[in-house]
């Protein structure tokens, strides 16, 4: 039987990787962030862009002590994602805003740019 063949590097859809950070009146866990980023995700691009968009929240690279995390998306909807995320105003019972701290195209420069050592372990 003839296995499935791998696409290439080249032919793969580009993926981008948002470091965010919660600034909130009292501290976010990752189930609470989750289900309200995935509301605005909805609620900004819809479902149909949702799923072109590839969107994933990276549950172990999620800090709650310093509320910052990384979510990974394709690389035409970074703009949108980053819209979705500065769209939300309330996260769980607290008032809370998400920052974009920055975009990078590899967890691995994310961890030599931002200097966290939550993503040290994770590569």
């Amino acid at each position: 039987m003839n296995e499935p063949r791998m696409l290439p590097p080249s032919m793969r859809p580009k993926k981008r990787y948002i470091i965010f950070e919660i600034i909130s009146e009292s501290p976010v866990e990752f189930k609470e962030f989750s289900a309200t980023a995935w509301n605005s995700f909805l609620s900004t691009l819809g479902e149909a862009h949702i799923s072109e968009a590839r969107i994933w929240i990276i549950p172990n690279l999620y800090d709650g002590r310093k509320q910052k995390g990384v979510l990974r998306c394709g690389n035409a909807y970074v703009e949108d994602v980053r819209a979705a995320l500065a769209m939300v105003s309330i996260v769980g019972e607290s008032r809370a805003i998400i920052k974009a701290i920055g975009v990078t195209g590899t967890i691995k420069s994310a961890r030599e740019k931002y200097a966290d050592p939550n993503l040290k372990d994770y590569a």
